[in-house]
């Protein structure tokens, strides 16, 4: 039961976290001059993580 609500939640935070990478890269290349990217970098990298975590727990689960 818990590795299956850790993959559904895992899951669902990497695909937001890849949303917010890829609209925030938008927004960032729309602009001219100096950007930040703090938040394009981390959401990638979490998504990244997320995706891992997704992983981990559909072996557990289905083996």
């Amino acid at each position: 039961m818990i590795p299956s609500i850790g993959l559904v939640i895992s899951y669902l935070m990497a695909l937001y976290l890849f949303n917010v990478a890829y609209f925030e890269a938008i927004k960032i290349s729309n602009q001219e001059g100096k950007v930040n990217g703090t938040l394009l970098i981390m959401s990638a990298a979490m998504a990244m993580v997320f995706t891992e975590f997704t992983m981990v727990f559909h072996s557990q689960s289905f083996g």
